[in-house]
């Protein structure tokens, strides 16, 4: 049995011996150069290999007789050869590839939609909440990029279809701090379809912080916003749109010194751009910003140099139309309203000591004008606040701990005039410049792995008196999905407005108008709030928030019980505010889709002497929705709802006609000078307030020399089931009759264009 095995085997490796070997090079046809990688196959004896990286083959103990040989490589035409193998030997076999160009299927790969929640971006611990422009461009609830309005939601109110503030947990648009790559910015709003005054493509992320977050922040009794600029790229970029309600423009790239890299970026609106001519109620006005960056090396550091600068002119009828005169005649007189924000600065940050150090400095100002004419008393109003700072913050961290100390020096001058068209004396006239001194220390430490604890004090030295800020935060991570914090903060407030906040032209004015506090009799306003907060991200793309919070505020500078009118003509009154509220949001993404939804409840009450009211930001139950599809990788669909229940608001004591922002009327209405009955302050209970939006957005992908660039066409309809809502009640002063004044009807907000390359 042995010898049979062993002649078998003997008789094998005899017949292998006989058989040929083909071997060779794959080679470029027009070049010569080997072409590694190129596949070789013997079809009939079914055997493959693949040419190393000289573009050699060799198939060993090929059968003889005829075969066929098959030689690819992509980008390359495929040669099929016929070969006659000997019995023994090897036969070469060189074979040369001539290129020719291959149309391949697209391989599309797609990430997660970005939408607020699940932007894929690291941003501040939950309950603040941050944003990149990736997500504020899906958000379902927006026409066109808007940053503020995109912060929208839960425990962040802004007035439906008239936003004239954000109002933060329960509090007045003037106890929001804004700043934009750190340097302060007063009231960035425009109005009239255009609502925040940041231009969106010149933005990179915005963060919105609690005023327990940290003592670097400005003071603020309701919170920060803090918006960062995009980098500078290492080439030219351009980016911009022009739309029924705005167009804008965006350019950066490096200058080649230093990594040095500028950003340019402007803005207008125009309201009443397609307003019928002769009709006497529609806004005219203009408005725009523009943003200015340097970045470069300096200093063994990095240095950023910012300009910025945002105007507002409007006017309006300053009578609505008697509907029931036959021939009503026009009253000539129009209200008007200017205002203007400008603040400069510059930031140096690097290493002193092998401490990172942030030393920055800057001048912000606002000025505001208003020529109103109420049929008994027209007046002129102006405002302007001025401020000069330095802060500079040196921080150490070790593996568990983190430590900040610093130190910021403010100047604030601030003046407000009120005086009668007449020419008489001004019946309100206050200026002051106070020097405000600030130092602040913060901690923040590892107590094991899932427990971080965080406190801060700092200390204000105002007018001789000397205020003092602890807050404390602690935060457990229950597992890799769960997060639970706690915080507790105080926080005064150095500057209040004298805008009433209950006005409805404030729909068109929004500018706040500050004086500096602890001067001339404007108190210093305070507030305490507690944050309870819990976060779970079940899994990716998926993220659920929940918040409690409550708040106790006093100093409180208090326009509307004492005037009727949309700033204060006469005095003041100072009261005290409570805010309790629970917020729930969700975010949920995938590669063809983005969800968003949000409720809020809240309980806001303002006291002054005797009497309270709930102001008019102030509704009960508010309610968001959205989802963005994306059908193909170059268009989406948007569908969003917005809805709101127990909702308040002053009746006008005067006639107002008024008409949101809308192309089917072809612009914005407000005619008018509208007064509020005073002894009914947040009386007027309003009906249901309901939107359903959907907008469609389409883009092509374009060669210019050697860019890609993109073009898009977008429209957004609004209010498509066309429901009524109600902005405000205005009551005959004369009849006492009463009626609902609507906001917009069904109509397409937004059409345009966008670009970028």
């Amino acid at each position: 049995m042995a010898s049979w095995l062993l002649g078998a085997a003997k008789l094998l490796f005899a017949l292998q011996t006989t058989q040929a070997a083909v071997v060779g090079t794959v080679r470029d046809g027009q070049s010569g150069e080997p072409l590694p990688g190129a596949t070789v196959t013997l079809t009939d004896a079914e055997r493959v290999v693949v040419a190393d990286a000289g573009g050699r083959y060799a198939f060993a103990a090929v059968p003889p007789g005829p075969q066929h040989l098959t030689v690819r490589r992509i980008g390359y035409t495929p040669r099929t050869l016929h070969a006659l193998v000997p019995r023994h030997g090897e036969l070469e076999i060189n074979v040369a590839l001539h290129a020719v160009a291959i149309l391949l299927r697209g391989v599309e790969v797609r990430p997660r939609i970005a939408v607020r929640g699940v932007d894929g971006e690291d941003g501040p611990a939950f309950p603040d909440r941050g944003i990149s422009l990736a997500a504020v461009r899906n958000h379902p609830l927006l026409a066109e990029p808007d940053a503020l309005l995109a912060l929208g939601g839960g425990e962040v109110r802004m007035e439906p279809e008239s936003p004239s503030g954000m109002h933060i947990r329960g509090g007045a648009s003037d106890q929001t701090a804004y700043l934009l790559d750190g340097i302060p910015v007063f009231s960035p709003y425009h109005s009239a379809g255009t609502f925040t005054a940041w231009n969106p493509d010149a933005l990179e992320r915005l963060q919105l912080h609690a005023p327990a977050s940290s003592p670097v922040l400005p003071d603020a009794l309701s919170g920060v916003v803090s918006a960062t600029t995009r980098t500078p790229g290492a080439r030219f970029r351009s980016q911009g749109s022009v739309s029924t309600t705005q167009a804008r423009a965006t350019v950066d790239g490096p200058l080649g010194v230093a990594g040095a890299g500028y950003l340019v970026s402007l803005r207008t609106g125009f309201p009443g751009f397609i307003a019928p001519e002769r009709e006497h109620s529609y806004l005219r006005g203009e408005s725009g910003d523009l943003l200015m960056k340097l970045e470069l090396g300096a200093l063994g550091g990095r240095v950023r140099l910012l300009g910025y600068d945002s105007s507002n002119e409007l006017d309006a009828a300053a009578s609505a139309p008697d509907m029931d005169a036959d021939s009503p005649d026009v009253d000539p007189r129009r209200n008007a309203f200017a205002w203007y924000s400008r603040s400069m600065g510059a930031e140096w940050d690097g290493q002193l000591g092998g401490v990172p150090v942030r030393v920055r400095g800057w001048r912000a100002s606002a000025e505001a004008d208003a020529s109103w004419n109420p049929d008994d008393a027209p007046v002129t109003m102006t405002s302007e606040r001025e401020d000069d700072g330095l802060l500079a913050v040196a921080e150490r961290s070790t593996r568990t701990t983190t430590t900040a100390a610093g130190m910021r020096v403010r100047q604030s001058r601030t003046s407000y005039r009120v005086a009668p068209v007449n020419g008489d004396a001004p019946s309100v006239a206050w200026s002051a410049r106070t020097l405000f001194g600030t130092a602040f220390v913060e901690h923040e430490r590892a107590l094991g792995s899932r427990l971080a604890a965080h406190v801060a004090l700092s200390a204000t030295s105002a007018a001789g008196t000397v205020y003092a800020d602890p807050r404390a935060s602690l935060r457990w991570t229950a597992s890799s999905r769960l997060t639970l914090s706690g915080s507790y903060g105080r926080a005064h407030q150095f500057a209040q407005s004298l805008r009433n906040t209950e006005s409805v032209v404030g729909s068109v004015f929004p500018m706040d108008l500050y004086v500096s506090a602890g001067t001339g009799g404007v108190p210093v306003a305070w507030s305490d709030q507690a944050i309870v907060a819990a976060e779970y991200r079940p899994a990716d793309g998926l993220r659920f928030g929940a918040q409690a919070y409550a708040r106790e505020l006093g100093g409180l500078l208090l326009v509307a019980p004492s005037t009727a009118d949309p700033f204060d003509v006469s005095a003041f009154t100072t009261g005290t505010g409570t805010a309790r509220g629970v917020a729930v949001d969700a975010a949920a993404s995938g590669a063809r889709y983005g969800v968003v939804a949000s409720y809020g409840w809240q309980r806001v009450r303002l006291v002054h002497g005797h009497s309270s009211y709930v102001p008019d930001h102030a509704a009960s139950h508010v309610a968001e929705a959205g989802v963005i599809v994306f059908p193909s990788a170059t268009s989406s669909i948007r569908l969003g709802v917005t809805g709101a229940m127990g909702r308040r608001a002053t009746a006008v004591a005067s006639a107002l006609e008024w008409e949101a922002c809308n192309l089917l009327d072809r612009g914005c209405e407000f005619g008018g000078s509208p007064r509020l009955a005073t002894d009914r302050l947040g009386a007027t209970r309003l009906p249901p307030y309901l939107r359903v939006d959907l907008g469609v957005r389409k883009h092509w992908h374009l060669r210019l020399g050697s860019r890609d660039a993109l073009v898009a066409a977008f429209g957004t309809v609004t209010n498509v089931f066309g429901h009524r809502n109600v902005l405000t009640i205005a009551t005959d002063p004369a009849t006492g009759a009463s009626a609902e004044i609507g906001m917009r009807p069904l109509a397409p907000l937004v059409v345009g264009i966008d670009w970028q390359f």
